[in-house]
């Protein structure tokens, strides 16, 4: 019913679609709606109940049941076109099923849903911003590769761009956002699942979290070489944030996607969102090294950058993990132990690649988008809560990750989100196999991990290995990890503070 402020009836099971039965012992099911809301004395204005008047009456003249009381609440069966026709928002689920029979009394679920994908996608604030940029100066004593359109990037202009990066030296903000722009409006008309194919005989490496650490990424390059018509890329996501080399980092990129757009491919990470780039700096590192008003443009390359690509279909390559649970279960107290089977109908690859992605990750709002950017692979089998941040995000086990590879004829998930100590982690094993790509070395000046890149090659017609090429961290110049983070030495606010 409209009202509960208390959250009582939501707890014990009531949801939108409930009929109030009983109250107090007495049937109500053909009362009006005025006469019960009288009885059970809902008058006060909440956000649910606040769009009815307070004063109303039922033509009953109901006085308040004496406290406390009990409510019995009826699911109301409708057919199927009456149900949509009734509210297509609403959502149900039934908590009689025996799945979630023992399950806490103040455990919420919520119906998976995924929401589709717009035909097309515009960005006003990206044709703002392209408005601008024309009227932006010519640089002046700039020294170095100058952006005029993708025919203008080729092996000189990224090795002379790099040489300048490691000087310290920027692009000029012009050719910046002309990038940044055209890099948009390669990403937007891509699927929200990549499908990529690898020729016979040709390769695909699988970078994963670079995270601003520009001379450890340069080093990468030096041993895997550059994306090329024989070697396709995929980078697997957390591009930015924490180094302070973010902005360098992801230039690079888009100078490789805007270079080889068929052979460079970008699956956005939990750290290509609004919240983590304000809080862990690539934000303040753009407003510092730039200007703020970029920071809108890249929020919006990173709300068009795919969710997820499969190789030849044949690997599966995402950030974090695969579909969570349906519906998603959560109650308070749920610790890391506990392990539940919480999917029946399997998601396939073309329910992700109509997902919609233009938007900031939410739980509440698109479920799949946050499970493919955050969730993690456990040894114990069936779903469980992750320690990462707060409700919605999960774990999955062996067996939730293989009924998924065989649902979609997969062989393999490449995913990356966690330091490794080697670079990389067989996560599960077995047939179906999740292996864990980190590309990131002594992550955050700290961790002493190694770090790796995963190479396959089409070898008579499906995809061997992978074979992994290590490295180590590289010197770099003393600037620390999270320099520009929020509260960081060089963000812009503590800058201004001094």
């Amino acid at each position: 019913y409209p009202g509960d402020p208390q959250g009582q009836a939501w707890t014990a099971g009531a949801r939108s679609g409930y009929a109030i039965k009983t109250v107090a012992g007495q049937d109500v099911s053909s009362w009006e709606f005025w006469d019960i809301m009288d009885i059970i004395d809902d008058k006060i204005l909440d956000n649910s109940a606040g769009k009815f008047q307070t004063d109303s009456k039922g033509a009953m003249g109901n006085k308040p049941a004496e406290l406390p009381l009990t409510v019995e609440f009826a699911e109301l069966k409708m057919d199927e076109d009456a149900q949509a026709a009734d509210d297509t928002d609403r959502v149900y689920v039934n908590r009689d099923d025996p799945r979630y029979r023992d399950l806490p009394p103040d455990a919420t679920l919520v119906e998976y849903k995924i929401p589709p994908a717009p035909a097309t996608y515009t960005s006003k604030t990206v044709e703002d911003i392209r408005s601008y940029v024309a009227s932006l100066p010519e640089p002046v004593g700039y020294v170095g590769p100058r952006y005029a359109g993708p025919a203008s990037i080729n092996k000189d202009f990224i090795d002379q761009m790099l040489a300048n990066f490691r000087q310290g030296k920027l692009i000029p903000m012009k050719d910046a956002y002309k990038m940044a722009i055209d890099a948009f409006d390669i990403l937007k008309q891509e699927k929200t699942l990549g499908r990529v194919a690898v020729p016979e005989g040709k390769k695909v490496t699988v970078v994963g979290d670079l995270h601003g650490q520009l001379y450890d990424f340069s080093h990468m390059l030096s041993l895997a070489g550059y994306p090329s018509p024989d070697n396709t890329f995929v980078f697997n996501g957390d591009f930015v944030d924490r180094g302070p080399w973010s902005v360098e980092v992801m230039f690079t990129l888009l100078a490789f996607k805007l270079w080889h757009p068929k052979n460079v491919f970008m699956n956005r990470g939990n750290h290509e969102s609004e919240l983590a780039n304000h809080f862990y700096g690539f934000f303040g590192e753009i407003e510092a090294k730039y200007e703020k008003k970029m920071c809108e443009l890249f929020g919006e390359v990173f709300r068009a950058t795919p969710l997820a690509h499969v190789l030849n279909n044949e690997v599966f390559v995402v950030h974090g993990g695969i579909p969570g649970p349906d519906p998603r279960i959560w109650w308070k107290g749920m610790d890391n132990q506990v392990g539940f089977q919480g999917r029946v109908i399997q998601i396939g690859l073309d329910e992700i690649e109509n997902c919609n992605r233009f938007m900031e990750p939410n739980p509440a709002e698109n479920p799949l988008m946050v499970d493919l950017l955050w969730s993690d692979p456990k040894g114990k089998e069936g779903y469980g809560p992750s320690g990462r941040m707060s409700e919605g995000i999960y774990l999955f086990g062996p067996d939730v990750s293989s009924t998924f590879m065989k649902h979609n004829n997969l062989k393999m998930t490449i995913r990356s989100h966690e330091v490794k100590a080697q670079g990389y982690r067989y996560d599960h094993e077995g047939q179906y196999p999740v292996l864990t790509v980190f590309s990131a070395p002594n992550y955050v000046d700290k961790a002493g991990n190694k770090a790796a890149v995963a190479v396959m090659t089409n070898t008579g017609g499906t995809l061997q290995g992978p074979e992994f090429i290590q490295f180590s961290a590289q010197p770099h110049p003393d600037v620390p990890s999270g320099a520009y983070s929020a509260g960081g030495p060089l963000h812009p606010d503590t800058v201004a503070a001094r």
